[in-house]
């Protein structure tokens, strides 16, 4: 039940930005003129009210459904924000490493992540239909600094829960916050309604880059570059080769566990 909870805000939101996109398109839709001979009829038909139409000069008009431009591009951004998943699902199964280290408290359920990147991938697709649609002259620059900044936010997955390289991890998503304050006003001269559509990813990604520096400061890495979520992985790494056997490592690694909450029990 706290799952469907959590999920319907976010797929609620996607579904009313959606119709809403639909409900333009479609208002915007203009159906094709009427053939002359047609019209011709229709404004003639009062005065040969007696004479019947003949079947064979009759015209049929067939709309034809178009599926709107910027499904392509959320489409296309869903696709590319998935390419990070396989290491994302790895690193956070039951069991793993992610399950082991210390959490912030403001850590959401795992859960909760895939529908609120789907939602905001999507969204990026339709800000940037519109950047293309509106032809400006500043829009072939803003795509550009967009398509880096999209390229930086991919690259996060693979940093940190692939190499579990918290403190990288943390100046990428700080650097996305900066680049994306920067895109944001270049948005909104071109196409406000771009703009706006993008502040939930930056509240999101506000959140995401707290969240990060509370793992970097609850796994803080060593002289040697490691933190707790390497020495983890490396645990468990070591549990499956050794067949389940408490090996010297895992002793190790819980003699520093029980060093460091003694530490943190005492104050120091």
């Amino acid at each position: 039940m706290a799952k469907m909870t959590l999920k319907r805000p976010a797929t609620a939101l996607l579904c009313l930005i959606v119709g809403l996109l639909v409900v333009q398109d479609v208002a915007s839709f203009a159906p094709p003129a009427l053939p002359p001979a047609v019209s011709s009829r229709t404004n003639n038909h009062h005065h040969h009210h007696s004479k019947v139409a003949n079947p064979s000069t009759s015209t049929t008009t067939t709309l034809h459904a178009t599926i709107p431009s910027w499904t392509y591009y959320s489409l296309a951004h869903v696709i590319g924000g998935t390419t990070g998943t396989p290491i994302v699902i790895s690193g956070t199964k039951k069991g793993g490493w992610f399950d082991r280290i210390p959490k912030p408290k403001i850590n959401p359920p795992n859960f909760v992540f895939g529908p609120v990147w789907t939602l905001l991938y999507s969204l990026m697709g339709v800000s940037v239909s519109r950047i293309i649609k509106a032809s400006s002259p500043q829009s072939s620059f803003v795509l550009k600094l967009w398509y880096g900044h999209y390229a930086l936010n991919l690259i996060w997955a693979p940093i940190f829960f692939g190499l579990k390289r918290f403190r990288l991890g943390f100046m990428i998503s700080s650097l996305l916050v900066l680049t994306l304050g920067g895109i944001l006003p270049l948005y909104h001269a071109i196409d406000p309604i771009a703009a706006y559509l993008q502040i939930p990813y930056m509240l999101w990604l506000s959140f995401a880059t707290v969240l990060n520096y509370q793992f970097c400061v609850l796994n803080p890495t060593n002289g040697i570059g490691v933190n707790e979520a390497m020495r983890q992985a490396d645990l468990i790494k070591n549990e499956e080769e050794s067949g389940g056997e408490y090996t010297d490592d895992m002793f190790q690694s819980d003699l520093k566990n029980l060093q460091r909450a003694a530490a943190e029990y005492a104050g120091l």
